[in-house]
């Protein structure tokens, strides 16, 4: 079964880690270990993050990111019934990112199942017979709808360009953790 925890650790070396920050253009506003205050205002951990106790040396606020993540994200995707590890993590990397039930409905279209958004049983069913080198494929796929998604966002707020490098950054980094790339291309 996929392991929620590396997941959790890629995730917050996207979100840079346990700090702080707001991005000029950003619609999240306050931005801490990738959680945005203006999308999840009521996280416990603001209060923390706030009094300036949410730097790393805080345990009980990394436990605070670390629930939130897995509770609001991880388990909505049924992320401890998926048995392969890059295919939950590319579906928990990109959905906490933008939303899981868009990563799940871009999952099933990888997998040409209903795209509904929502991991069934029978979406879950395709997701698990997936092997080998369709593990790889469906973690390609994915990867170029999720880039497909950050290039329509941008054309419709061009104000959002500037955040397209680190975007596609952490998309491609899937690729390299997952995929062996050259094969396909045979590049030596």
């Amino acid at each position: 079964m996929a392991d929620f925890m590396r997941a959790y650790i890629e995730t917050i070396g996207d979100e840079g880690g346990f700090k702080l920050h707001n991005v000029s253009g950003d619609a999240g506003g306050d931005t801490f270990a990738g959680i945005a205050y203006n999308y999840h205002p009521d996280w416990q951990g603001w209060p923390l993050v706030y009094a300036g106790k949410g730097q790393t040396q805080e345990q009980e606020c990394k436990e605070l990111v670390r629930e939130f993540y897995k509770t609001k994200f991880w388990d909505d995707m049924r992320g401890d019934e998926i048995e392969h590890q890059a295919i939950a993590e590319t579906i928990y990397n990109f959905g906490m990112n933008s939303s899981i039930k868009k990563s799940v409905m871009y999952a099933q279209y990888c997998l040409d199942c209903e795209p509904d958004g929502d991991l069934g049983p029978i979406t879950l069913s395709a997701i698990n017979r997936l092997s080998g080198l369709e593990i790889e494929l469906f973690v390609c796929q994915h990867t170029l709808m999720r880039v497909g998604h950050r290039l329509k966002r941008i054309r419709q707020n061009r104000s959002q360009k500037k955040f397209i490098s680190g975007w596609l950054k952490r998309d491609l980094r899937m690729l390299d953790d997952y995929i062996n790339i050259n094969q396909y291309f045979g590049i030596r």
